[in-house]
Formats: C-alpha cells, sequence, structure tokens
C-alpha cells in the first residue's frame, strides 16, 4: 500500500492530537502526551514556527506524524508517532527540508530517561535516518504546592516575570510561571508500583486517567542557593491551578521529586563526531 506524506494543516489538527495520545510513554509513571483539542494550533504556541509532517493512508487516515518547533535558529522534534505500518524515515525527509528552509542551525530532541526502547532504535544509526548524538540530560523537578514561607521576602509580578525582591528592594531571583495545560496535557495512564505505594503518602499526586494540571517556572535567575530556596517557596504559593508545579534544574533546594529525560542532537549531515562543543539552553515549557 502506498502512503502519502505532507505537511499538516490545522484540518488535520484534532486527528493528530488522537494518534499522539493513543501512544503512552512507559516507566514508573506511564504518561500520554496530549495537544487537545488541535495538535497543529497546540504545537504553533510553543515557538516561532512549526509543523507536523503526516503519512496518510489511501483511506486518507493519518497513520504517522513528526512535529518540529522552530525558535531562533534552533529546531526541536517532537511528537514522533506512527503505527507498524507507516514509514519513519519519508517523515524525516520533510522535517529536515522544513528545518533547512527555516534557516536551523542545530536540531534536538528529548527522551524520557525510562523510554529505552525508543532510545536504543534513534541511537542505531540508519540510512535513510539522521544520527543522534546525546547531549546530556534534562532534570524536571516536580514540587507541591504551598511550601511554608520562611522570611519576609516579596513576591512581585512585573507582567512577564516573578520577582522576589528583600526587605530593602534588592532583587533576589526572577523567573515566568507559565500555564500549559490548556492546549498540551499530560495524562497519568498508569502508576508503577513504586509510584502507587508513594500516592498513599503524596496526596496531592494526581490521579490515573485524570489530566494534569500544573505550571511550569521557567527562565530562572537566582542570586544563590538560598535566594532560589525563597523564591521556590513564595512561588508554589501563587494562586494558579493545580497541586504542583515543574522547575527544570540538576539543583533544586526544596524537596521534590524528579524525573529525567535524555537531550539528543540531532545531526542531519551525519558528520557531528561530539556533542562537546554544543551551548544548548533547555526551557522546559518548549518541551
Amino acid at each position: 500500500m502506498a502512503y502519502r506524506y505532507e505537511y499538516a494543516t490545522e484540518l488535520d489538527g484534532a486527528e493528530i492530537a488522537e494518534l499522539l495520545e493513543a501512544i503512552d510513554f512507559k516507566g514508573e509513571v506511564s504518561l500520554a502526551y496530549c495537544r487537545r483539542p488541535n495538535a497543529v494550533l497546540s504545537l504553533a504556541r510553543d515557538g516561532d514556527k512549526s509543523t507536523f509532517v503526516i503519512a496518510k493512508d489511501n483511506n486518507g487516515k493519518i497513520i504517522g506524524c513528526g512535529g518540529c518547533v522552530i525558535n531562533g535558529d534552533i529546531a526541536y522534534l517532537t511528537g514522533l508517532r506512527a503505527n507498524k505500518r507507516a514509514n519513519i524515515p519519508k517523515c524525516y525527509e520533510l522535517l529536515r527540508e522544513f528545518c533547512k528552509n527555516n534557516g536551523v542551525k542545530l536540531t534536538y530532541t528529548t527522551i524520557l530517561e525510562d523510554n529505552i526502547g525508543v532510545q536504543k532504535m534513534l541511537e542505531k544509526q540508519r540510512p535513510n535516518m539522521p544520527n543522534y548524538l546525546r547531549y546530556g540530560e534534562c532534570v524536571v523537578n516536580i514540587i507541591r504546592k504551598n511550601l511554608k514561607i520562611k522570611d519576609n521576602n516579596k513576591l512581585l509580578n512585573d507582567s512577564k516575570f516573578y520577582v522576589l525582591e528583600n526587605q530593602q528592594g534588592e532583587e533576589l531571583a526572577r523567573g515566568k510561571a507559565v500555564e500549559q495545560w490548556d492546549y498540551k496535557q499530560y495524562v497519568v495512564k498508569h502508576y508503577g508500583w513504586k509510584m502507587r505505594l508513594a500516592k498513599r503518602f503524596l496526596k496531592w499526586l494526581p490521579n490515573e486517567n485524570e489530566v494534569l494540571k500544573f505550571f511550569m517556572l521557567c527562565n530562572v535567575e537566582a542570586k544563590n542557593e538560598i535566594a532560589f530556596n525563597s523564591f521556590l517557596r513564595h512561588i508554589s504559593n501563587l494562586p494558579l491551578q493545580g497541586n504542583f508545579f515543574l522547575c527544570g534544574s540538576d539543583f533544586c533546594p526544596v524537596k521534590s521529586m524528579k524525573y529525567k529525560s535524555i537531550v539528543y542532537i540531532v545531526d542531519w549531515n551525519k558528520t557531528m563526531k561530539d556533542t562537546s562543543n554544543i551551548q544548548l539552553n533547555i526551557e522546559i515549557d518548549k518541551l
């Protein structure tokens, strides 16, 4: 059977969203990644430019997809899904074309640390696919809301950033609080036995088959560890929806649960030897 490969339009958005949600991420916490109600419009909110490449069968049904988001000259690949029939390398041809036509200089992607099967698939070099080179890890902290505030610092909102100041008006830390669950969602499909046990004590964890409502703390800057600790505690008391928030950081001075993703550099030309000279700033709201 022949398949048709093309760039998606807004009219394909609902069907792509269904395909994304049909496949969940395996691990101690099994998550389904959703872009309800329209995946094309959802992806467009993540960057300056974006596209989904889709594969359709003879009946016009979408059987595979892959997304690309561009911010500046950096591209992020996301949402690669297919049933057994789809030819993924042909999707890559169109993704590479989209990156080239939009002046992309660096492409990357992330895979959850528990998703060993996909990591092995990507790391096995194939003639019709780009090479994937490990760059490092992205650590995300899950922090519960309403932590106890232990100081007299003030949290101010200047419309773009939340800014923490001491009583003398000196800035100690700043960052953005971003809510995305209205167009980009995570649904817990299943907890492993360790997490089921933990949930008995951590009542704030979401239930299975529940859309996670949380906000993400991004573009964080803090003078020191003490300021970072104070900032997280003040941020945790914001009147935003959900029982927790996310903060991407290798170090977290307050109690948190962590999950890791492996960051890969996508080498379209297959000429890269290593990634040691690459500087990449990853903000979790763009993942």
